[in-house]
């Protein structure tokens, strides 16, 4: 995230060809402030960003300075102080794509879909064809369970990239998530087929398994995951609670161990490991 702001910055300076004496000592601070970032001194890299903006406040590189301001606090995790740095950067240029992403996937990771929504809406309406915004606002209509508006909008973007792994395997999810098992688990076998390696479509084919009540599958399926990812909490809880269901106490008792020895709280799965004996 760091390193894609600093670019950014970088870019867009190496544009200007004549810049005034009092401009100079900006960018000097601007070029601290990468410095400090590149270097992860993100307080000082902060500072540096802000006396540049009481030196010349009114300059018309200043969203940029906002936006990587606002980077270097979700850095911090300062997520609201981030939000309000890209409130100054969109109030001079609203149409900005990088800076509205920036904000609507901050949106996304504090879950207020609504307002993500509409800067991916935004930034499609400047580049109907960006990928990264078609992605999020299906996502989000996922949610909403709006299953025909988040179709429209994979299928908007498999007819510009058709091999994008995330829209196929969000497809899937939908037909999953829709009530049509049988077209989620095709889909998701089309997949496995072209990336073999790749865990989470094993777990997400097990979820869809399990739902069916096709627990041996869905172990299997597991098992695979598993084996690709060793360490993946999430997939050894999956399996341990399948094992649990269908009565195999000491294989679910050994996945539960196996999962707090990873970092998973003991108090959390005390329920379940009293289940097991």
């Amino acid at each position: 995230m760091k390193k894609a702001a600093v670019s950014f910055l970088i870019l867009n300076f190496s544009l200007l060809f004549s810049i005034p004496s009092f401009a100079q000592t900006y960018e000097e601070l601007v070029q601290k402030g990468l410095d400090a970032s590149a270097e992860n001194k993100l307080e000082d890299a902060e500072q540096y960003f802000r006396q540049a903006l009481k030196l010349a406040p009114e300059d018309y590189r200043n969203p940029l300075i906002y936006f990587n301001i606002a980077k270097l606090l979700e850095a911090q995790n300062l997520p609201m102080k981030a939000l309000d740095n890209y409130e100054l950067a969109l109030a001079s240029a609203p149409l900005n794509v990088p800076i509205l992403k920036a904000r609507g996937d901050l949106f996304m990771q504090l879950g207020n879909f609504s307002k993500a929504a509409i800067d991916y809406g935004n930034i499609l309406d400047v580049d109907p064809n960006n990928a990264d915004a078609l992605l999020g606002r299906a996502y989000i209509f996922q949610q909403r369970r709006d299953y025909m508006k988040a179709k429209e909008d994979y299928e908007r973007l498999l007819s510009i990239d058709p091999n994008n792994y995330a829209a196929l395997l969000g497809v899937a999810i939908l037909f999953q998530n829709a009530g049509k098992p049988q077209d989620a688990l095709s889909r998701i076998t089309t997949l496995i087929d072209k990336y073999p390696d790749k865990a989470e479509l094993y777990s997400v084919r097990a979820e869809i398994e399990a739902e069916a009540k096709q627990t041996e599958l869905a172990i299997i399926d597991l098992d695979k995951a598993i084996a690709l990812e060793p360490n993946n909490t999430n997939m050894i809880l999956t399996r341990a609670f399948i094992h649990l269901e269908n009565g195999r106490k000491h294989l679910a008792k050994q996945d539960f161990e196996r999962a707090i020895s990873l970092g998973v709280p003991r108090g959390q799965l005390k329920e379940e490991l009293k289940r097991c004996k």
